[in-house]
């Protein structure tokens, strides 16, 4: 598989992962990497974020849009059946 921004650069560049949100794929120069919050569902509907960051590829599309949200928004990946949805959750 090809790296995505490459390609529209008219360069051939093999990809070594995809973006987490909208799929592309990405060569080790068009990869950014950002930490992705865990949380877990406590008792009585609380939600904690846990001390350890997962690892999550961002092409500069969808980092620069993530970067435009409020500090205190987070997205949570839900998954339900076959369907996958993504939701702002504002803390």
């Amino acid at each position: 598989m090809l790296c995505y921004e490459c390609s529209l650069k008219g360069n051939k560049r093999d990809a070594v992962g995809l973006c987490h949100f909208c799929s592309a794929a990405l060569c080790p120069e068009h990869a950014n990497v950002a930490p992705q919050v865990i949380t877990r569902q406590l008792p009585l509907i609380r939600r904690v974020a846990m001390p350890r960051k997962a690892r999550r590829l961002l092409c500069e599309t969808c980092s620069a849009a993530l970067a435009q949200l409020p500090e205190d928004v987070v997205i949570q990946h839900n998954e339900s059946r076959s369907e996958e949805r993504y939701e702002l959750v504002v803390h």
